[in-house]
């Protein structure tokens, strides 16, 4: 698959999800206060999506022929920088 195919999948995911689970900065603030009083530190939302990401990534070591994999990484990392850059500005 080409790279610009893996992002447009990405961002039709994104749409797709959106509807199901609402704007990414609600969730990824939610499991960044579930997150910090576990680990009694603060976590930022856009760190979880990179936290996300990276598991894909870790992923891709079992199995880098799994083009959701690719997809779901690319789609939190976007999400991560929309969230570290713009906070709350962009909706779904």
């Amino acid at each position: 698959m080409k790279h610009a195919e893996i992002l447009q999948s990405a961002t039709d995911l994104y749409s797709e999800r959106g509807l199901h689970y609402g704007h990414p900065s609600d969730n990824m603030a939610r499991a960044a206060r579930l997150i910090s009083a576990y680990l009694e530190m603060p976590v930022e939302d856009y760190q979880v999506a990179v936290i996300l990401s990276l598991v894909k990534i870790g992923r891709s070591i079992e199995d880098s022929q799994k083009i959701d994999t690719w997809i779901d990484a690319a789609s939190y990392l976007a999400i991560a920088g929309q969230l570290a850059t713009e906070g709350n500005e962009l909706y779904v």
